[in-house]
């Protein structure tokens, strides 16, 4: 579970983002940072923005920018000792 200093156990797409697989192509290919879409602004601004305006909207944008790179901080932190192991066996075995 997703707590304030710690990234999901598990989350989407069953990975264990406290320790991503660097050696499995398919979590090695997870985006480190969640997308952020248009999509996904309007909604926010939909439901948390009552009055709309340029200051407004903006605020929301910063937030939900900030919100995933807080997360993507985390993950790296948590996989942190895989992603320099990972880099240097590399290194070493080109």
């Amino acid at each position: 579970m997703k707590t304030k200093n710690n990234p999901p156990a598990v989350g989407s797409y069953g990975i264990d983002w406290n320790n991503v697989d660097l050696n499995d192509s398919f979590e090695s290919s997870r985006n480190l940072i969640e997308n952020l879409t248009f999509g996904d602004l309007l909604l926010e601004i939909g439901c948390n923005i009552r009055d709309i305006n340029t200051t407004t909207v903006t605020a929301q944008f910063e937030h939900d920018l900030q919100s995933r790179v807080r997360e993507a901080r985390e993950i790296f932190k948590a996989n942190l000792g895989n992603i320099v192991s990972h880099a240097q066996k590399d290194r070493n075995n080109p």
